[in-house]
C-alpha cells in the first residue's frame, strides 16, 4: 500500500505517539502482562471524569474480554487499591466503581508526561 507524504507523516506521528503512550502508561499503571487492567482503569477513569456512575455490570460489558479475565483483574485492582467500590445511592444491590487516589495520581502524572510528548514528537518529525 502506498501512502502519500501527508498520510505517511500522520501515520508516523500517530505511531510514535501511541508508542509513547504505551511506554508512559506501562510505567505508571499495573498493566504488565495483560491489557485488561488498562481497559478497566481507562473505563473507570473515563466515567469518573465524565461524572457518570459506573456499575460492575457496566464495567464488565465495556470490553471484549472474558468474564473470568475481567473478574480476576477487577479483584486485583480493588485489592491493590487502584479502584474502590461504593454503595449505589438508590439501589442497595449495586456497587459503583470509582478510581482510588492511586489511580487519580497515576493519570495525573501520565497526563503531565503526555503534555510534553506531543510537541517532542512533532518537533522530531519536522526536522
Amino acid at each position: 500500500m502506498n501512502f502519500n507524504k501527508m498520510d505517511s507523516l500522520n501515520i508516523t506521528t500517530s505511531t510514535k505517539l501511541l508508542m509513547r503512550v504505551r511506554e508512559i502508561t506501562s510505567e505508571h499503571l499495573p498493566i504488565s502482562h495483560s491489557i485488561i487492567p488498562y481497559q478497566i482503569l481507562l473505563v473507570v477513569m473515563y466515567h469518573h471524569i465524565m461524572k457518570e456512575d459506573l456499575t460492575v455490570k457496566q464495567l464488565f460489558n465495556s470490553g471484549p474480554f472474558s468474564e473470568m479475565g475481567n473478574r480476576y483483574h477487577y479483584r486485583k485492582l480493588v485489592t491493590d487499591d487502584w479502584i474502590i467500590l461504593v454503595n449505589h445511592p438508590t439501589d442497595y444491590r449495586q456497587k459503583l466503581i470509582q478510581p482510588a487516589i492511586k489511580s487519580i495520581k497515576a493519570f495525573h502524572t501520565i497526563s503531565e508526561k503526555l503534555d510534553l510528548t506531543l510537541p517532542e514528537i512533532l518537533t522530531g518529525i519536522r526536522t
